[in-house]
């Protein structure tokens, strides 16, 4: 790659626009840029190991809400009761709501509020340092539930006197999000679980926002967490290493989050995150002129800023070409030696050398693909860097539905534009070949066909990403959780069999069954089923349901249902199947749990009645 560019730098220019040439060649360095940070950072991944859980630290658990649902919060405080290790939670409330105080005291943590939002996220964690006592300060967002080993996997650390704090990867559980490429695998796990472990080598793992634990008198000797830019975290961070402090970046899933559901929440968090990150470049805590800093902390830091040019570097590219395909100027000028000699290989190569790198969390039509969906956002927040204004935190929706379409194509205005440039300029110039003369400026010798076939080439991938945006669809508000458990289902239908089947699916507010009988969509019934608990065991609950929908299923019938009835215990059972019994099997086990009992064990004269009338009154 290096010998390419000293070819592009010393003999490609002849002939060909400078502004063109100087276009292409830009977003070409930056991809070297890239490559070589990326080498830099994962050439090694250490294998993650605790250090021992050290008794007697006393921890603060933060939970941070505006305006989430009682549902998204009724999770992240299941997982909060469920960690083992001995702690505090607070609910810590900036929409002063009576409900969510009634919350906390129902999943045992306390709850605080202040009198205004003032600083956001940054000024409700300040507000709460006073008048809480713990050593350490576990931050979570309002939608992230930490599992029961959360704590004790990363207390141990603090063992080092100088450490400030402790980062653990974001992971999601909704696996049908905007953001996932398949379960378990979406478009953080390159950065969580190849990036961070080389920014841990080199003392400079940062606070990603949520999972992390820090240690108060950290906070409080550089003033509490860093409210000039709305990138609290990251801004916070290099404070904490000028301050001399240390980090360290633990690499396991302790804390499994809600991602965004569609585009448009995607790129509101995306844009945030841009914006504040980038706005660290006017603050003393630049990586360019934080001169505290080591000089390899200064570079991983610059490093993280540079990646939000990877979006506006594919817009660049991608104006360049259509350019070439409507103009005929070209931006450089080659032969098809140097071609094949110096620019095949050094593409291909560092290609290849990318996926190595990425270790399988990401392919290249991935990357390729959250590149287009972010190139708008992240070019317009490249002003932060030297100009911020006064940008307003505003919250990443938590619920919803994804319904695709034209409202999520509005989203990509530029990445629309430039795919109709393209394969008008390829339509163009495929006439003008066949001898329609349409008088553009003629494109000549290898440009004929190579402009043509890479204009194609990279059109397929812009039509991809719109395809994707477009044709998905999410209509669940909740994700559902893999479940295998015998069930039996009794109709609410004077003189209806009772139909015993399996529960494939859950969520807190709905049940997928499959029953060996259909059951009319529209009617009702109650299930009775044993959901594993955190504890190993079996609980029986009863759920009363109403049916959505009835297909066949093989054998059987797919039976969804919204749950419409249940008691408090059933209601709690459920929440801590879904939001932790089920993440730490997936993540420790191998699989979606298995509940074993047979849920009834009734003479078979027993009516549906009967059973419907023993199961609500237990």
């Amino acid at each position: 790659m290096t010998v390419y560019l000293a070819w592009r730098v010393g003999w490609s220019w002849r002939g060909a626009s400078p502004w063109l040439w100087g276009a292409l060649l830009v977003t070409e360095v930056y991809g070297l840029w890239n490559l070589a940070i990326l080498t830099w950072l994962s050439w090694r991944v250490p294998a993650p190991s605790r250090p021992p859980a050290t008794p007697g630290q006393r921890v603060d658990v933060y939970v941070c809400t505006y305006d989430e649902s009682p549902s998204v919060l009724r999770a992240t405080l299941a997982g909060c009761a469920a960690m083992s290790y001995p702690h505090t939670t607070y609910l810590l409330d900036d929409g002063r709501r009576q409900e969510m105080a009634q919350l906390a005291r129902e999943w045992g943590a306390e709850y605080l509020t202040r009198p205004d939002n003032a600083h956001a996220k940054a000024g409700n964690i300040n507000h709460a340092l006073p008048i809480t006592a713990g050593e350490l300060v576990f931050v979570l967002d309002a939608d992230h539930v930490p599992l029961p080993d959360a704590l004790d996997a990363v207390v141990g650390y603090f063992d080092d006197e100088e450490l400030a704090l402790v980062q653990t990867p974001h992971d999601f559980y909704n696996h049908d999000s905007i953001q996932h490429y398949e379960v378990g695998r979406h478009e953080q796990s390159v950065f969580y679980s190849v990036i961070c472990p080389g920014k841990d080598r080199h003392n400079a793992a940062f606070w990603c926002g949520s999972g992390a634990v820090i240690r108060r008198a950290a906070l409080l000797a550089v003033g509490g967490v860093a409210v000039q830019t709305i990138a609290e975290d990251f801004h916070t961070t290099i404070k904490l290493h000028r301050a001399g402090w240390r980090s360290r970046y633990h690499d396991e899933v302790l804390v499994q989050g809600l991602a965004p559901h569609d585009l448009a929440a995607y790129l509101l968090q995306r844009d945030r995150w841009a914006r504040g990150n980038l706005a660290v470049f006017t603050t003393p805590e630049s990586p360019l002129r934080a001169r505290d800093l080591r000089a390899i902390q200064r570079l991983s830091y610059f490093a993280s800023l540079s990646a939000y040019l990877a979006g506006p570097m594919r817009l660049l590219m991608l104006t360049t070409l259509a350019a070439v395909l409507w103009t005929g100027a070209l931006p450089l000028t080659a032969t098809l030696f140097t071609l094949g000699v110096l620019w095949t290989p050094a593409t291909l190569l560092s290609i290849a050398a990318g996926s190595a790198l990425c270790r399988g969390y990401q392919r290249i039509s991935d990357t390729t693909h959250f590149e287009l969906c972010t190139a708008e956002i992240f070019t317009r927040a490249l002003r932060c860097a030297v100009r911020p204004g006064r940008t307003a935190f505003k919250v990443t929706p938590k619920e919803g539905v994804d319904h695709g379409g034209l409202d999520a194509l509005r989203q990509l205005r530029a990445v629309v534009l430039i795919a109709v440039l393209l394969a008008t300029g390829i339509v163009v110039r495929i006439l003008e070949d066949a001898g329609v003369d349409l008088s553009l400026p003629s494109l000549h010798g290898l440009a004929l066909w190579v402009v043509p076939l890479v204009g194609a080439f990279e059109l397929r991938r812009v039509v991809r990403t719109l395809a994707i945006v477009a044709r998905r669809r999410q209509l669940r508000i909740e994700y559902r959780m893999p479940l295998d458990a015998p069930a039996v289902a009794a109709p609410s239908t004077p003189g209806a069999p009772l139909l015993i089947g399996h529960a494939r699916d859950l969520s807190p507010s709905g049940l997928g069954l499959e029953l060996p009988a259909p059951v009319p969509v529209g009617s009702t019934a109650t299930v009775s089923l044993h959901l594993p608990a955190i504890s190993g065991e079996q609980v029986p609950i009863s759920l009363d349901l109403t049916v959505q929908s009835c297909r066949p299923h093989g054998d059987a019938w797919a039976i969804g249902s919204l749950i419409t009835g249940a008691s408090e215990e059933a209601e709690r059972r459920v929440v801590e199947y879904c939001y932790v019994v089920c993440p730490i099997d997936r993540l420790r086990g191998d699989g979606p749990p298995v509940a074993l009992p047979t849920p009834v064990a009734l003479p078979e004269s027993t009516t549906a009645r009967e059973l419907r009338s023993h199961l609500v009154s237990a």
